[in-house]
């Protein structure tokens, strides 16, 4: 077919190939292991012969999360105010935000990242205050690979001079505290293509294709904002949230109206959908921070019996004593609930707390979720709202919302990340 594209998603374990046609709708589609004797050029490679997709590059669209995000610590100038829009910047990248503190807090003991992002503040000439405190800022209390300075742009020469090997892209909040422009989007975009590049063989592909390359928790958000603003197959009613569980981490998108009005935390102001990333949530390579917290949790054993069925006493005796080898389904169903329990209390570093009160829909995708239930899923969310209004459930067997935003054309990068 003329308008047919393929689309690729170079995942960790496995490579997903789909034939897309003009109307964004999936003509089918397969998966396949990663073979990493082969690498992912040859594979992919391997994988495209017969189809004329290598001499259109156009035609194919380009995904991966093989190297399971950027890890982004980031310390704000300024009292958290812009804490959030810095943040929000990250994780729309698909980064994946440690830490957010004060540029006058103690770090303890922070883990380390590859980005440490020093930033805050409008544009203003006059501040001294912040000045002062960024003269006493010492990064060496983090470990890191990288350190860029996305603050404001009058105190940027003097974190230059303090610090010659960093970077400075514009600040994101120059003028307001909105953080509408994108320079820590795409900088953190453009990072996690040469951390990709470079750690997964991804240049091999040829120039073309991969300078087109995507992170896939950015797609992934596009799908579900594609499906928020009412121009997807999948339909987002309401309040909604979305959870991409996979091998290492469990991905967070949701509308914002979910947020309570009294937390602490809070997405950046004008968004509409945001992203929270549980870099401890996974049923492969977070398995065991994963049944460690399933496993001193004071609600276990509600959780097991809504979603376990029989012998829950038994189970949940293996679990406490730390004998009991869960099956990837209970680990799937696991990473659903500790995220749910940690959203609706808003612990984690810049999570919001939610009113999962006023969700009437959730969404579920990622290879992890394909063998959910909506049923159980329905009461595994009643432990945390009243007795009554369950939401509707809708797990993304077909990989529909991948699809999605990869194609969405009118949210696709204007130029290539490099």
């Amino acid at each position: 077919m003329e308008g047919e594209r393929i689309a690729i998603d170079i995942g960790s374990t496995v490579v997903k190939v789909a034939r897309i046609d003009d109307g964004d709708r999936i003509v089918d589609q397969s998966f396949h292991p990663r073979d990493f004797e082969a690498g992912i050029s040859q594979q992919v490679s391997a994988l495209l012969e017969g189809s004329d997709h290598h001499k259109n590059p156009e035609k194919l669209l380009v995904c991966s999360s093989a190297n399971g995000g950027l890890r982004i610590g980031i310390v704000c100038l300024t009292k958290r105010y812009s804490g959030a829009a810095l943040r929000n910047q990250a994780l729309l990248a698909g980064a994946n935000p440690l830490f957010v503190h004060d540029l006058d807090e103690g770090p303890g003991y922070p883990p380390r990242v590859d980005i440490l992002l020093v930033g805050g503040g409008i544009d203003c000439e006059d501040a001294a205050p912040v000045h002062e405190r960024l003269r006493r800022f010492r990064p060496e209390r983090y470990t890191y690979s990288s350190l860029i300075y996305a603050g404001n742009s009058h105190l940027a020469p003097i974190f230059r001079e303090m610090f010659p090997k960093s970077a400075v892209i514009a600040n994101p909040i120059a003028d307001t505290l909105s953080g509408r422009a994108l320079s820590v989007f795409e900088a953190v975009r453009r990072a996690y293509l040469d951390d990709l590049v470079y750690k997964e063989g991804v240049s091999e592909l040829g120039s073309t294709l991969s300078a087109g390359i995507r992170p896939t928790p950015d797609v992934v958000n596009q799908g579900f904002q594609r499906a928020v603003s009412n121009e997807s197959t999948i339909k987002a009613v309401g309040a909604s949230l979305l959870l991409d569980i996979g091998g290492a981490t469990t991905d967070l998108h949701y509308t914002v109206e979910i947020v309570r009005d009294d937390s602490d935390s809070r997405p950046s102001p004008g968004s509409s959908v945001a992203r929270y990333v549980f870099t401890d949530l996974g049923v492969v390579a977070s398995r065991e921070s994963l049944m460690l917290q399933l496993r001193e949790h004071p609600r276990l054993y509600e959780f097991l019996n809504s979603v376990h069925g029989e012998d829950v006493r038994d189970t949940y005796r293996l679990l406490r004593e730390g004998d009991y080898v869960a099956s990837p389904v209970l680990l799937s169903y696991g990473c659903l609930f500790v995220a749910l329990d940690r959203f609706a209390e808003g612990r984690g570093p810049g999570l919001p707390s939610a009113d999962l009160r006023k969700v009437t829909q959730i969404l579920l995708t990622g290879g992890a979720a394909q063998a959910l239930a909506p049923e159980a899923v329905q009461r595994l969310y009643g432990l945390f709202t009243a007795e009554g209004g369950r939401p509707d459930v809708f797990i993304d067997r077909a990989y529909q919302l991948w699809v999605d935003g990869i194609t969405w054309t009118a949210h696709a990068p204007a130029t290539p990340l490099r």
